[in-house]
């Protein structure tokens, strides 16, 4: 699988990073005019499309739509989509580029995302902040500067950033993993399909609202991290998982199980057993 993250910008052009679950972005451009986005697509021939941005405006006369008051209930922040007749503002031209990109996609066979359906061939709204702290688990920490924080989000999942040149490609890197986390079937979408869904990397989210992550200990830490989360304590070698408490889910069993096995030449693991207060398996007694 492969997901094409879009980043849409007025007079910059169109940040383009494409995904496919390996470390590193297989394809990554900038300044991409609208006019050769088309071309781009087939020649790329993702998946699907993950473009941040608006499809259209809200309905009715209101100044958002349901996915992003929705999403603010979170404590995520989000620009509001208007109404038709309240987008006069040169602000929202950029939501107007969107509405060209996902028309673009659509000609080249990647009709809107509506859940419940599959997002295979579809092209999708994403908001990379939203997706940083779905991913994260919690709000950005209070001054923190917004790129890095989300580089360090990317490397956390896995994701090489030494090719993503500026703030920019970061976001259409969310973008591609949030396409990614979808087509795996990590999807959640409030709001009015009819109107435009945000997606968000993640099954279901936690009760609202998100509470902020806990400072850096030093601010010359060059070490990227994901702020709240540790590896997983488990000792497999093989076992990438971030875990805000000390163990992934049902990973303490795989601790369990080792020290036990080392328990038979070892007093630390014993020690440790005791402590953790963990009687050994069934077979073993």
């Amino acid at each position: 699988m492969r997901a094409l993250g879009i980043d849409v910008g007025v007079r910059k052009g169109l940040d383009l990073v494409v995904l496919d679950g390996r470390p590193a972005p297989i394809e990554t451009r900038r300044r991409v005019p609208i006019k050769a986005l088309g071309s781009i697509i087939e020649e790329l021939a993702p998946d699907a499309v993950a473009i941040d941005a608006p499809p259209r405006w809200a309905f009715g006369h209101r100044g958002s739509r349901l996915t992003e008051r929705e999403i603010r209930r979170f404590g995520i922040q989000v620009f509001g989509t208007p109404s038709h007749d309240r987008s006069d503002h040169p602000f929202y031209e950029w939501m107007r580029v969107g509405f060209a990109v996902f028309k673009e996609a659509e000609r080249r066979g990647f009709p809107r995302y509506s859940p419940p359906g599959s997002p295979l061939e579809t092209a999708m709204e994403v908001f990379p902040h939203a997706s940083a702290v779905v991913l994260a688990g919690c709000l950005p920490p209070r001054g923190t500067d917004k790129r890095r924080w989300r580089r360090e989000i990317l490397v956390a999942r896995g994701v090489k950033v030494e090719e993503l040149a500026s703030a920019d490609q970061v976001d259409a890197a969310l973008a591609a993993l949030t396409g990614l986390y979808a087509l795996r079937g990590a999807c959640f979408a409030p709001g009015d399909p009819k109107e435009g869904v945000i997606v968000l990397p993640a099954r279901t989210l936690p009760p609202p609202p998100y509470r902020r992550c806990p400072s850096r200990a030093t601010a010359d830490d060059e070490q990227p991290h994901l702020p709240g989360f540790t590896p997983c304590a488990c000792g497999d070698p093989g076992c990438t998982a971030l875990t805000k408490s000390e163990f992934a889910p049902g990973h303490d069993a795989k601790r369990k199980s080792m020290l036990w096995k080392l328990a038979r030449s070892g007093q630390e693991a014993l020690d440790e057993l005791r402590r953790r207060e963990w009687d050994p398996p069934a077979e073993m007694r």
